[in-house]
């Protein structure tokens, strides 16, 4: 799963590329100050590569870019019209949205990397961090069986000594010598 992420770190991020990009689209700039400067709208937007049909996302492109400077996605509407996106921004702040930004070098670039949330990372993350905790509870699982494997074999020797049972003192030191072998 990725971190949390801030709306500052979001804020300075397009703050950022406002300042170091020109933009394919002059109206998209309106809509990055918008969110920029609400921070509430901000707090619902999460950046993503990749556009989902079950969401309303906002692509927007710098002059490098060979996307499209503008288009928004709400479900499977799609619009051209950045006037769409801030009236619905201004009448529905809380609404989850996806922010896709095309821009040279975006590929490569830290920052905008570490605010990326695609759910194909998420749940690769979420695999590897489940299977480690799988692998950690089987060793402590495996780990207390044999603490109890012993501690019951020490128990029946204990008996054994007391019932002066020479034969099955034997036989239960011979497994408990293996059991002791089989942890190292």
């Amino acid at each position: 799963m990725n971190r949390w992420v801030s709306t500052s770190e979001k804020s300075a991020f397009l703050n950022w590329f406002l300042k170091n990009h020109r933009l394919k689209s002059k109206e998209a700039r309106t809509i990055l100050d918008y969110m920029i400067g609400h921070s509430h709208i901000l707090e619902h937007v999460t950046f993503t590569d990749t556009i989902s049909s079950s969401s309303k996302s906002i692509v927007i492109s710098s002059m490098q870019s060979d996307e499209p400077g503008f288009v928004y996605y709400d479900h499977t509407k799609k619009s051209d019209d950045p006037s769409k996106v801030l009236g619905d921004l201004m009448a529905h702040p809380a609404i989850r949205r996806n922010l896709v930004i095309h821009f040279y070098g975006s590929h490569i670039h830290s920052s905008y990397q570490q605010l990326l949330q695609t759910p194909i990372k998420e749940q690769f993350q979420n695999y590897k961090r489940f299977k480690r905790y799988e692998h950690e509870t089987k060793g402590i699982l495996t780990q207390i069986q044999q603490q109890t494997d012993r501690a019951s074999l020490l128990a029946e020797i204990d008996r054994a000594l007391d019932e002066r049972n020479e034969a099955r003192f034997k036989q239960l030191t011979i497994q408990l010598n293996e059991l002791d072998q089989s942890k190292s």
